[in-house]
C-alpha cells in the first residue's frame, strides 16, 4: 500500500520533470511549518505549528499551498487542510495566498480561493513558468486605456490556469456591466502571447453582439492582432480573431468550411442559451480532431433549471462575480425596488419552454386600465410632476402589440402631465417602441444607447433585453411577468451599468407584479437578490385606490348580503375583470444599514443557515462531482462538519435522513414549504370534515387569494378568473349548499394547526 511519504515522493518526481528545483529553498518549502515560513510573525503556537506540505513561492512570496495524501484518502479533506492553513497565513502574516492543491501523488484538486468556485480535477500541477503566467495573467498587448479589475485578473488567471491544467472546456459567470469581452480579450491576448493558442473564433447569437464585439475586440487587442467579422472568404485564414453568430455558420452548415482544427479556441457569448439545440453542431464540428478546439462559454446568467445544458456541457464555472458582489465593490449599480402588485390573475397563460408564450401572454396583460396604471408609476417614481424632466427608461413588454399599447399609455400619460392634448403628437419623437415590427429598429437602437440621446423612454419587447449598451438608463420597468430566472437577470442588467457622464450610481426597478395560482412562479427582483445571499427589508407604504363603476357597486352589494361580511374596496375596472394595486414596495439602498442593524442577531441567524446550506450543497456535489455515482461517504459529510443532527437543524426538518438531505442539495427533490404544508394541512381538515376532494380544492384557492391579499372581499373572489373556470358561484351553491357556508368552512379549516 502507497504511504503520505510515497505520494509525497510521485510529487517530488512530478515537480522535477515540470521543471521544478525542490532543493530551492527559495522556491519550494517542504514540512516547514508557518512559524518557520514567517519567523517575525507573531502566531498562536497551536496555529503557527501547523504545516503545509509543500509552500510554493514566487519572488520571495507564498502563492500556492499543497496538501499530500496517501491514495484512497480524501482529498476535498485535503484541500479544507490547505485552505484553513492559507486562512491563518492571511490572518496574521497578511500574505494572501490564492491557490491551493491536494494531491496522492496521482490525482490532483486546485481551488483559487479568490474565485469563489468548486474545487476542479486536474491532471498535475504546472512548471515554474507556467505558475508565473497564473498568478501574473495580466498582458502587455492590451490597450492601456483598459486598466484590468482585481475580479478581472482573477477571472483571466483561472481561464489560463484551468488551459494549462488541460482542461479544454469551461465556463465563466460574471454579471452584465462587470466587463466579460475585456476579460474575453485579455486572455485571448495572454493565450496567444504564450503561444498557447493562434485562431480564435467568437461566437455570439445576435447581429448586434458581433458587432459590439468587433469593435470591443479591436479597441483591446487590435494593435497587436487582426480582428474580423467572418466572411466565409478565403481572406479569414489570415485573421487571429473571428467573430460570428452562430445562425450564420449553423445555415446550410457554413461551419464545415473551416476544417475541424482550424481555431485553437471557441469562445461562446452568452453561453446559457443557442448553442446546446440545433446549433450544438457548430461547437462541436470544431472538437472532432484528436486536437480538439478549447471551448469557453461566458455568461452574466446565474445558474438554473434553464441552464442545466450550461453546467452538464462544461462542469461548474471556472470564475464567478455576481451583481451583488460587484455593486458591493462600487463597480455597479445599486438598485431602488418599486414593487406593485396588482390582482390581474395570470393563471391559464400557455407556456413555451421555461416562460409563458409571449403572445398568449401579450393577450393577458395588455389591458387598457393596466398600461395607464404603469404609465401613472413611472411618472411618479421620477417625480415628473414637481421635476418636469424624464429619466431615461427600458419598458419590457410582453408582445408587439402590448409595446405598442404601453408606447401609448406613456404618451398620453406625458401629455396629461405637461397640460397638452392627450392625442398631441410631439412625445412621438422621444417615447418610441422598438422591436421588429418597426422599420428602422437598429437606427432606434443606435439612438437609445446614446448618452444623452433623443430617445428617453423605449418600449420593448426581446431586442433590448441582452447586449445593449446604454449605462445612463436610470428606470427599468418590468410591465410583463416572466417565469424565467434567465430573461429576469439579463433585463435587469440593462440597468446595472454606472455612468460616468450623468452622475449615474443606481437605478430605479419597478416591478408590476400579477396574481399567479401556486402552480405558478413568477420571478421578482426578491428572487432574483435571493440568489446573491442579501437581505433585504421591505417599507411598505398605504395601499393604493382607483375608482369603482356602479355595475361593481351592485356586485359588491350582492357578495355583502351573501356573506354577511365583506371590505369595501375601491377598484379600476378592466373590461369586465377588476384590477386594483394590491400592494406597492420600496428599497432603498441606504435603509439596508439601518435596518441590519435593527434586526442584525436574526440576520446573523438566518444567513448561518443559509450560508451552512450552501456549504453543504457544495460538499455534496464536489463528491458527485469527484467520485460520481459512488455513494455519499457519511464520515466525509462529518468531516466537512455536516452530522445528522446540523442537517436537520439547518434545514428545519427534524424528521428528515441523510438521502433526504442529499436529494435536496443535488435539486432532486425539495422539502415543503411552511406554505405548502399549510396548504396541505387545510386540505387535510376539509376532507376530515366530510367535504370532497373538489370542496377543499375551492378552500384552497380562496386560502391562495387571501395568503396574498388579507383584505380581498368575497365580491373580489368571485369575480377572480380562476374561480370562474372551475365553475364559478354556481359550482360553489352546488357543492357547499349556498357561498355563507363555504365561506363558514373556509373559516373553519383556515387556522388548523401544522
Amino acid at each position: 500500500m502507497i504511504s503520505e511519504d510515497d505520494a509525497k515522493t510521485l510529487i517530488d518526481l512530478h515537480f522535477v520533470s515540470l521543471g521544478w528545483d525542490i532543493a530551492d529553498f527559495n522556491t519550494v518549502k517542504k514540512n516547514w511549518s508557518i512559524n518557520r515560513l514567517f519567523p517575525r510573525v507573531s502566531i498562536p503556537a497551536d496555529e503557527g505549528r501547523k504545516r503545509p506540505d509543500y509552500t510554493i513561492l514566487l519572488e520571495g512570496q507564498p502563492v500556492a499551498l499543497i496538501e499530500a495524501k496517501h491514495p484512497g484518502k480524501d482529498l476535498q479533506g485535503a484541500l479544507q487542510e490547505a485552505k484553513i492553513k492559507a486562512d491563518i497565513i492571511k490572518r496574521y502574516a497578511k500574505a494572501d495566498i490564492p491557490l491551493i492543491f491536494s494531491s496522492d501523488g496521482k490525482a490532483w484538486l486546485r481551488k483559487n480561493l479568490k474565485a469563489r468556485t468548486l474545487s476542479e480535477k486536474i491532471n498535475g500541477f504546472v512548471s515554474p513558468e507556467e505558475l508565473k503566467e497564473i498568478v501574473n495573467p495580466e498582458t502587455e498587448k492590451l490597450n492601456p486605456k483598459y486598466s484590468l479589475r482585481d475580479y478581472q485578473i482573477i477571472a483571466i488567471s483561472q481561464v489560463i490556469s484551468s488551459v494549462l491544467s488541460g482542461r479544454d472546456k469551461m465556463y465563466i459567470q460574471m454579471a452584465t456591466a462587470s466587463g466579460k469581452t475585456i476579460v474575453a480579450c485579455a486572455f485571448v491576448a495572454k493565450l496567444f502571447s504564450m503561444c498557447e493558442i493562434k485562431r480564435v473564433l467568437f461566437m455570439v447569437d445576435r447581429d448586434a453582439l458581433a458587432d459590439q464585439a468587433v469593435g470591443k475586440f479591436k479597441d483591446t487587442i487590435g494593435e497587436h492582432y487582426e480582428i474580423k467579422r467572418i466572411s466565409l472568404d478565403p481572406e479569414d485564414r489570415f485573421a487571429d480573431v473571428l467573430v460570428s453568430t452562430v445562425q450564420m455558420l449553423a445555415t446550410g452548415d457554413k461551419y464545415s468550411i473551416y476544417s475541424p482544427d482550424f481555431f485553437d479556441l471557441v469562445i461562446l457569448d452568452e453561453c446559457h442559451r443557442s448553442y446546446f439545440g440545433e446549433w450544438h453542431n457548430v461547437v462541436e464540428h470544431f472538437r472532432e480532431s484528436d486536437r480538439k478546439s478549447i471551448i469557453i462559454g461566458m455568461t452574466a446568467t446565474p445558474s438554473d433549471k434553464e441552464t442545466v445544458n450550461t453546467d452538464r456541457y462544461f462542469g461548474p464555472p471556472v470564475f464567478k462575480y455576481t451583481y451583488r458582489q460587484g455593486v458591493w465593490d462600487g463597480r455597479l449599480a445599486d438598485t431602488v425596488y418599486y414593487k406593485f402588485k396588482t390582482n390581474l390573475d395570470v393563471y391559464g397563460v400557455h407556456e413555451l419552454g421555461f416562460d409563458f408564450d409571449p403572445e398568449d401572454l401579450g393577450r393577458a396583460v395588455d389591458v387598457n386600465q393596466r398600461n395607464e396604471l404603469i404609465a401613472e408609476k413611472y411618472f411618479e417614481v421620477i417625480d415628473f410632476k414637481r421635476t418636469k424632466e424624464l429619466k431615461k427608461a427600458l419598458v419590457f413588454a410582453a408582445s408587439i402589440q402590448h409595446a405598442n399599447n404601453l408606447r401609448y399609455a406613456f404618451i398620453r400619460k406625458y401629455n396629461e402631465l405637461m397640460g397638452r392634448s392627450v392625442d398631441d403628437a410631439e412625445a412621438e419623437k422621444f417615447i418610441v417602441a422598438i422591436h421588429t415590427g418597426i422599420p428602422g429598429a437598429k437606427d432606434l437602437i443606435n439612438d437609445f444607447q446614446r448618452i444623452n440621446g433623443p430617445i428617453k423612454i423605449a418600449v420593448s419587447i426581446d431586442m433590448l433585453s441582452t447586449g445593449i449598451d446604454a449605462p445612463d438608463i436610470e428606470v427599468l420597468v418590468m410591465a410583463r411577468p416572466t417565469k424565467s430566472k434567465v430573461l429576469y437577470a439579463q433585463m435587469k442588467g440593462r440597468g446595472t451599468r454606472k455612468c460616468e457622464e450623468t452622475g449615474k450610481e443606481k437605478f430605479s426597478l419597478i416591478d408590476f407584479v400579477d396574481a399567479w395560482t401556486f402552480e405558478e412562479e413568477i420571478i421578482t427582483n426578491e428572487r432574483l437578490e435571493e440568489e446573491e445571499e442579501k437581505q433585504w427589508e421591505f417599507y411598505e407604504p398605504g395601499k393604493e385606490e382607483v375608482p369603482i363603476t356602479e355595475a361593481e357597486e351592485s356586485i359588491e352589494k350582492r357578495a355583502k348580503y351573501e356573506i354577511g361580511r365583506g371590505v369595501k374596496r375601491r377598484e379600476m375596472v378592466i373590461l369586465d375583470v377588476p384590477v386594483w394595486l394590491e400592494y406597492s414596495e420600496v428599497i432603498e439602498p441606504q435603509m439596508l444599514h439601518r435596518i441590519g442593524k435593527q434586526i442584525e442577531f436574526q440576520l446573523k441567524s438566518a444567513q448561518d443557515r443559509k450560508s451552512g446550506r450552501s456549504r453543504f450543497e457544495q460538499a455534496v456535489i464536489s463528491w458527485k462531482y469527484l467520485k460520481g455515482d459512488e455513494n455519499l461517504s457519511e464520515s466525509y459529510l462529518e468531516a466537512m462538519g455536516f452530522d445528522l443532527q446540523t442537517l436537520r437543524g439547518m434545514y428545519g426538518e427534524p424528521k428528515a435522513g441523510l438521502n433526504d438531505f442529499v436529494q435536496v442539495a443535488l435539486g432532486k427533490k425539495q422539502f415543503p414549504t411552511l406554505e405548502e404544508r399549510r396548504r396541505e394541512a387545510i386540505k387535510r381538515k376539509a376532507v376530515d370534515e366530510g367535504y370532497s376532494e373538489e370542496a377543499a380544492d375551492f378552500v384552497l384557492i380562496l386560502w391562495d387569494f387571501k395568503q396574498r391579499n388579507p383584505e380581498m372581499t368575497a365580491e373580489q373572489f368571485f369575480k377572480s378568473e380562476l374561480v370562474r373556470r372551475k365553475g364559478g358561484i354556481g359550482k360553489i351553491k352546488q357543492i357547499f349548499g349556498d357561498v355563507k357556508k363555504f365561506w363558514e368552512v373556509y373559516e373553519e379549516v383556515k387556522s388548523v394547526e401544522l
